[in-house]
């Protein structure tokens, strides 16, 4: 289920709420993908944001699935602030992912090892961090807005 809110920015922000599941990574993407392209910005831009929030998306979900979690987007200054808040407490924790190679097979059911997902964030945005928010907290980054 997706909620539509209106933010005091009008049009050069949104916010959009959903419940956390694997589902919603995509469609935030192809929210953030519109919206940024709306706004006349450059492809290269428009990839880097969709990349930014679905890193962000799939911690939330993993984080607190099925609660309640926010995706929110702003044209700031010369950037594009994509967030998405959740109400764990917890503080994403960059790691290194696993890059060794399986001996044998390696099942369907095995889950990914994952380890990408902030340094993806901290390799496409300008600035990002963590704030403690509402009972939980907003994870944000700041890509650089080029236009078309």
């Amino acid at each position: 289920m997706v909620r539509t809110e209106r933010t005091a920015a009008g049009p050069r922000a949104l916010r959009r709420g959903f419940y956390a599941r694997p589902r919603v990574v995509r469609e935030g993407r192809l929210i953030v993908e519109a919206q940024a392209l709306q706004w006349g910005l450059a492809e290269e831009t428009v990839d880097a944001a969709v990349r930014v929030v679905s890193e962000l998306l799939t911690n939330a979900v993993q984080a607190t699935p099925s609660l309640p979690i926010t995706l929110r987007m702003g044209l700031v200054g010369d950037g594009v602030q994509v967030e998405v808040w959740d109400s764990s407490p917890e503080r994403p924790v960059r790691s290194a992912p696993d890059l060794s190679m399986p001996d044998g097979p390696v099942g369907e059911d095995v889950p990914d090892p994952g380890g990408w997902g902030l340094g993806i964030v901290e390799c496409l945005s300008e600035e990002h961090g963590v704030r403690t928010e509402f009972e939980g907290k907003s994870v944000w980054a700041v890509v650089k807005a080029k236009r078309r």
